[in-house]
């Protein structure tokens, strides 16, 4: 079994509590589809255990903004990316570990898609990896829709809009809290987007951080409750993110 997660956005409270949930399963590998960076407080951290535990991890367009020009960022996650590449070169860090994290980096602009078999992992989706969204309501653009699945083998796994759920070939959209246990068995005759939703960002009104585990037959989403509150303190400490950062993760939004 292995397991997915997307989105972690510098929250170390976050991502310790799911690595911690992660490890009370079965799980062989962990994959991420990209954002471990950008939003939060702790950017050293999450790298650091990104580059430790998650077999890949995927190029997230907060990644390739840190590595270029988040010129298409609005001003508040532009001012997060500048707090977050100041925090990466803080000069008062060892030669060494400054540079692991830009080599790591540089080693995620490489990777925006993986296809396992049947499996396509991405970012945000297939056509614009790090940049298009997936939306619920997007089941009601069927041109987008066929598009995207176009690109689909069978069973594609997202992030990057913080929203997690289920789509299908025939429009649909299913919620995690719609699904009995959370669990989702693949349909053996048609396609299917899974959109993992985000450990350290959540913005379907439940503030819990979400991630999935998957087998060849299934799919299981998992939320696990963490300590927002000192993430919250921390953005709000932190000399440079804005404080809405902080106030979003209260309410999951």
């Amino acid at each position: 079994m292995l397991a997915i997660v997307s989105d972690i956005h510098a929250n170390i409270e976050a991502l310790d509590a799911v690595l911690g949930d992660i490890a009370t399963r079965d799980v062989n590998d962990i994959l991420c589809l990209g954002d471990n960076i950008g939003y939060g407080p702790n950017p050293r951290e999450c790298l650091k255990l990104a580059m430790k535990f998650f077999k890949f991890s995927l190029i997230g367009n907060h990644e390739e903004a840190i590595m270029l020009i988040a010129e298409d960022f609005n001003e508040r996650a532009r001012q997060a990316v500048e707090w977050t590449r100041s925090q990466l070169n803080n000069r008062s860090l060892p030669k060494e570990e400054r540079h692991s994290f830009w080599n790591y980096l540089d080693k995620l602009s490489k990777l925006e898609k993986v296809e396992k078999g049947r499996f396509l992992f991405v970012h945000g989706s297939p056509r614009v990896p790090t940049k298009e969204y997936i939306m619920p309501r997007d089941i009601h653009d069927a041109a987008k829709m066929k598009s995207v699945f176009e690109q689909v083998n069978q069973i594609m796994f997202c992030g990057h809009s913080h929203v997690p759920g289920i789509f299908t070939e025939d429009l649909r959209y299913i919620h995690p809290s719609k699904l009995k246990n959370g669990e989702f068995i693949f349909p053996n005759d048609r396609k299917i987007i899974v959109n993992v939703g985000s450990v350290g960002q959540p913005r379907d009104l439940d503030n819990r951080s979400c991630y999935v585990t998957f087998d060849e037959e299934k799919v299981c989403f998992h939320r696990v409750a963490y300590d927002f509150k000192s993430t919250m303190e921390k953005i709000a400490n932190s000399g440079g993110l804005p404080h809405y950062l902080a106030d979003r993760l209260k309410d999951g939004k």
